[in-house]
């Protein structure tokens, strides 16, 4: 019987270190090693922009506090962004 491959922990603080300076999303994933070189589509960093998604809503930091990711554009951008997402969903 095959033995089930363990899940790697998601680097959130190394992740939340390396944004805090400036890295690009590219450079983020190659420094974890989470490129995914086997989708069809060949987005090969999707994986990492979903957790990027999930920290800006909140990450536990080293103590253990929910923190929320800054983002790097000003609030009246995403705001137009987040706006322009749902009137063009419907």
């Amino acid at each position: 019987m095959k033995k089930k491959s363990a899940k790697k922990p998601f680097p959130y603080l190394k992740v939340a270190e390396l944004w805090a300076e400036g890295k690009t999303i590219a450079e983020i994933a190659t420094a974890i090693r989470r490129i995914d070189k086997g989708r069809e589509d060949g987005d090969r960093y999707h994986s990492l922009r979903n957790f990027l998604r999930r920290m800006h809503i909140g990450y536990p930091n080293e103590h253990g506090v929910i923190t929320k990711l800054p983002y790097r554009i000003s609030r009246a951008t995403l705001k137009r962004s987040k706006g322009a997402k749902e009137s063009h969903s419907q």
